[in-house]
């Protein structure tokens, strides 16, 4: 069916949003994805993650996963798929109430950082946006954690193909990922908390600047 010319907005807008997210993320961390000790896990964290149309491991739902792949998995496999899952879910959210709300104030894809935080502060979920950036670092601690348990390589090993035949293996790739960035690294506080305090402060600020 042909999309409306509401639809074809809406979808622009989206990509431009999500293009100025994924932007700005890549400059306030540069320093940490330049630093060859956060190399691999900074490609995940910010590209892989956050990708903004990588959301088509939410067509399979935490049920379908436990019954597919039940006595077969490392069930903290499934703990971290089901954090992700709600992660992708509350920022597609957000990006979607965040155009809404560009289409009301009249702004373009062209949006400056003005408009940006304009629009973020306009929506009032200060404690919906605080709970998005910490959920952000627990998956990502949890990602962390799998990477150092042997028996997560050896099961997703196991089920990767079989994973594919039945239709779940864009999840388990995922997961793969992950593991592969982060097994290297036996520690990632300074990432995470790092991340942490500047997405806090930056949140905290947007929201105490007040329109005039």
């Amino acid at each position: 069916m042909k999309k409306s010319v509401k639809s074809d907005e809406f979808l622009t807008l989206k990509r431009a949003l999500q293009a100025f997210q994924s932007n700005r993320l890549n400059q306030t961390y540069a320093d940490l994805k330049n630093n060859p000790e956060y190399s691999k896990i900074g490609v995940f964290f910010f590209e892989k993650l956050y990708a903004p149309d990588d959301f088509s491991f939410r067509d399979t739902s935490i049920k379908q996963l436990h019954k597919l792949l039940k006595g077969k998995i490392y069930k903290g496999i499934i703990l971290a798929v089901s954090q992700v899952i709600e992660l992708h879910e509350l920022t597609d959210n957000l990006d979607d109430r965040m155009v809404e709300q560009m289409i009301k104030l009249n702004i373009g894809p062209d949006l400056t950082e003005e408009e940006y935080e304009r629009v973020y502060r306009s929506l009032d979920n200060y404690n919906q946006r605080l709970y998005q950036i910490r959920l952000s670092t627990k998956v990502t601690r949890t990602f962390h954690r799998l990477s150092q348990k042997w028996i997560v390589a050896v099961s997703l090993k196991t089920v990767r193909t079989a994973a594919h035949l039945i239709g779940v293996g864009g999840i388990i790739d995922f997961i793969y990922e992950g593991y592969e960035g982060f097994r290297a690294m036996k520690n990632i506080d300074h990432f995470v908390e790092t991340v942490e305090e500047r997405e806090i402060a930056r949140h905290n600020r947007i929201w105490e600047e007040q329109d005039t």
